[in-house]
């Protein structure tokens, strides 16, 4: 008696089913938009890892600007200069080469040189530990070592290290895809240089605050300023910084540097300082 009642109904519905299936088919041909040869040749040239760093949330919308304007100045960081030079074999034009960019962690806080505040025991996530409280460590603008950031590398390019995310710049694509997903702004990107030195702290607490909480920390005490024949230097809101075009690479403000452990980092240094081990 029930299975009859339902024979109607089933048919209904098949019908309307297919009548749709009719509509829906007959839209999509008649709408129906080729994609450019183009644009498909220009998306099969680029990475596809979709990150973002090219200022477009996909490859395949940076191929289509890039085929409808042919903007030179347009670049993907992850294709580097090669990708660059096909890119403009295939479309009649000279590209823009981009710089090569690497990530650098603004933060010396291992294990060994900041001071805990308290025990963290949870879901392994920065951001977690930041809704939790201020961080894993006393200083609040530390990298809290739980590896947030790794998640977002398609590049396999980072690691946690004595506590401390350590980036592989040989791997790292410079992508920047990683730079949001800290929640302590520990990250950011900056032109690959043979040698560079930079401020490797990210704390803006006055000084004798900085300086219980971690050995590395930038204590802003402007002997670096003060050293600096290129005035490369500036103090902001208690936390020095290189002006990157004006630094000549002379290391006279890594000699002026009074922290115990000194927080401005020679760039081909930086793998080796990272990674030591706490006794």
């Amino acid at each position: 008696m029930y299975s009859e009642s339902f024979i109607p109904a089933v048919a209904s519905l098949g019908s309307l089913a297919f009548v749709l299936g009719i509509i829906i088919l007959f839209v999509s041909k008649k709408f129906f938009v080729a994609e450019d040869p183009t644009v498909s040749m220009i998306n099969a040239l680029l990475p596809g890892v979709n990150c973002g760093a090219c200022g477009y949330p996909s490859c395949s919308q940076f191929a289509e600007e890039l085929v409808r304007t042919r903007n030179p100045s347009m670049t993907c960081p992850v294709g580097g200069g090669e990708l660059a030079e096909k890119l403009g074999t295939a479309l009649g034009i000279t590209m823009a080469e981009p710089k090569p960019v690497t990530c650098v962690v603004l933060c010396q806080g291992h294990n060994g040189n900041a001071r805990e505040s308290a025990e963290y025991v949870g879901i392994r996530d920065c951001w977690a530990a930041a809704q939790a409280f201020a961080g894993t460590k006393q200083c609040r603008f530390a990298c809290t070592g739980l590896g947030s950031c790794i998640a977002f590398c398609d590049f396999n390019a980072m690691r946690i290290e004595n506590g401390l995310v350590v980036i592989d710049n040989e791997l790292c694509t410079g992508c920047g895809a990683c730079v949001p997903a800290c929640p302590y702004g520990v990250l950011t990107m900056q032109e690959k240089k043979t040698e560079r030195y930079f401020i490797a702290c990210s704390s803006h607490d006055r000084g004798a605050e900085t300086r219980k909480a971690c050995d590395a920390g930038c204590t802003a005490c402007q002997k670096c300023v003060r050293e600096c024949p290129e005035q490369a230097i500036v103090i902001d809101n208690f936390l020095a910084s290189i002006i990157q075009e004006k630094c000549t690479s002379c290391g006279k403000c890594i000699e002026v540097c009074p922290t115990k452990v000194n927080c401005i980092l020679l760039e081909r240094d930086m793998e080796t300082v990272k990674s030591k081990k706490v006794p």
